[in-house]
């Protein structure tokens, strides 16, 4: 095992392993969570959704332009959107993800929070939710490596809508409103703006 591979190993161990209270990153699967989120210094969806931690999360998505290189003109092109990737700790949200791919069932919303600690109370920066989802590929990972432990799935998931919602805030800590961002392919539309 390479020293980068065994440092990023040990690093995400030490994430996993450190708890919830740490975690910045947070993730439901169809109401499926377990998490432990109380109390009046978390946000509120968090508690409802019961989230759950989420290691790592990769999204990525690009528009196929062809260019007039003698003009300002472009192609329309398309959007095309990469499997979603998400790592979470070996939970309820992880049989019901694994269960999801067996019988390859659409499932969701997937929802993703990132959080920051504002005014000493776990707070919502932004929330992406993933409708009609079907799970593309699973990986499942146990290690142990220099007393630390992590076991995980990895999984890869094709959405048809999703929503993304920034939740920006003032150096005052005081919401500066809501801006969404709205894909559904399933109907070709594309939304942006507050």
């Amino acid at each position: 095992m390479s020293n980068g591979l065994a440092d990023m190993i040990t690093a995400s161990s030490k994430a996993a392993n450190t708890g919830t209270s740490t975690s910045n990153l947070y993730i439901d699967v169809a109401m499926q969570g377990a998490g432990t989120l109380t109390g009046a210094n978390v946000d509120a969806d968090l508690v409802t959704a019961k989230a759950e931690r989420l290691l790592a999360f990769a999204e990525s998505m690009r528009r196929e332009i062809n260019t007039a290189a003698e003009s300002y003109l472009f192609s329309a092109g398309e959007i095309d959107a990469s499997w979603v990737y998400a790592e979470i700790l070996r939970t309820k949200i992880a049989s019901y993800v694994r269960d999801s791919f067996i019988k390859g069932s659409f499932i969701g919303p997937i929802k993703v929070w990132r959080t920051e600690v504002i005014n000493t109370k776990i707070t919502i920066i932004e929330e992406i939710s993933y409708e009609n989802c079907i799970i593309a590929k699973i990986e499942t990972n146990a290690i142990a490596l220099e007393g630390q432990k992590l076991d995980t799935l990895k999984f890869w998931f094709r959405f048809t809508k999703c929503q993304n919602t920034l939740k920006p805030h003032d150096q005052n800590g005081q919401a500066q409103g809501n801006l969404v961002t709205l894909i559904d392919f399933s109907k070709g539309t594309l939304q942006a703006g507050a």
